[in-house]
């Protein structure tokens, strides 16, 4: 019985040994060692990487990172866990010195490193915008073609250049550019007409003015809103069974939605594609239950096939149902 308690007592301790993890006791008093072995890893069109080896030490949880220039004092502009860091946002004609420091579970800090410089000139052209979508609007009677794309993701990259025609597979230059902006969505406004196919190239620009291949060219173009035949607007009638509305030039998508109030509510929605162009369209109309003596509104979109929004939207049409 003796033996098999001196058993079961030598591994237990043995077994709580294994699960023991490695504590610190206290401040050690002394700072971290130095961090060795600074470097710069790319340093380009206002961007600088650097990379240093981590610290032995098992109580350093961060290094601070410290920047100047030829007419400034080092400030310290990160405080990161890793061994590297990546400076952007930079001026193309700025030598940026850096040094670092590790920092203890303690906050003590150690001394600073060697130094390091790099100056991130304006070399490579920015990457061709990408994602770019287009929705040819008359919202209301407000025309205009909206862009929007993913934003480039270099620092550097001051804007995008707008470029338009009417004819595919264009060149996009100086004699067709329209626009720049400095966000990644542009909406076009300028001498727009109803059914005219519009074609969209985007560049993007640096700071250096440097330019982007062209991204992929998208186009639409902006319908007229359909004439409203029955029922009147702002009218009170019994209740019917369909919609009738004009068609526009082109065939297209059309949806009428029904709406308990001015802003949301919808209760109700149709659409239907229709190849009849300048032409009476009917509309089924088979709501819920509805109410009498209650104002209802509603309104007509068209939809073209090269966007999901709405391409032209009627204003809100107000109706009221007797019996």
């Amino acid at each position: 019985m003796f033996k098999i308690i001196s058993v079961i007592f030598l591994l237990s301790i043995i077994f709580c040994g294994c699960d023991r993890k490695t504590e610190f006791v206290g401040d050690p008093g002394i700072p971290p060692a130095v961090p060795t072995g600074l470097r710069i890893y790319y340093a380009s069109d206002g961007e600088i990487g650097i990379e240093w080896n981590s610290n032995s030490e098992p109580d350093v949880k961060a290094y601070n990172i410290y920047r100047r220039t030829e007419f400034t004092e080092p400030v310290k502009v990160a405080f990161i866990n890793d061994n590297y860091f990546f400076d952007d946002s930079l001026e193309y004609d700025t030598t940026y010195y850096y040094k670092i420091t590790a920092v203890n579970l303690w906050d003590r800090e150690s001394d600073f490193s060697g130094e390091v410089s790099a100056k991130p000139e304006n070399r490579y052209n920015p990457d061709r915008p990408l994602g770019v979508r287009i929705n040819a609007r008359n919202w209301e009677g407000e025309i205009s073609v909206y862009l929007f794309w993913f934003q480039n993701e270099e620092s550097d990259v001051n804007g995008y250049n707008i470029y338009r025609s009417t004819s595919t597979g264009f060149t996009p230059d100086s004699s067709n550019l329209i626009g720049f902006t400095n966000s990644a969505n542009f909406s076009d406004t300028t001498s727009l007409n109803f059914y005219t196919n519009y074609y969209y190239k985007i560049r993007a620009k640096d700071k250096g003015g440097l330019l982007s291949n062209a991204s992929d060219e998208e186009n639409d173009l902006i319908f007229e809103i359909p004439e409203v035949i029955f029922p009147p607007d702002s009218s009170t009638v019994e209740f019917f069974e369909e919609f009738i509305i004009k068609t526009i030039d082109v065939p297209t998508k059309y949806r009428i939605g029904l709406q308990t109030n001015k802003f949301f509510g919808e209760i109700w929605n149709a659409t239907i594609s229709s190849t009849i162009i300048n032409d009476t369209l009917k509309i089924d109309f088979n709501p819920p239950s509805l109410q009498v003596n209650k104002t209802y509104y509603w309104r007509i979109a068209t939809y073209s096939s090269n966007s999901s929004d709405p391409n032209s939207i009627s204003k809100l049409f107000s109706i009221t149902f007797r019996y």
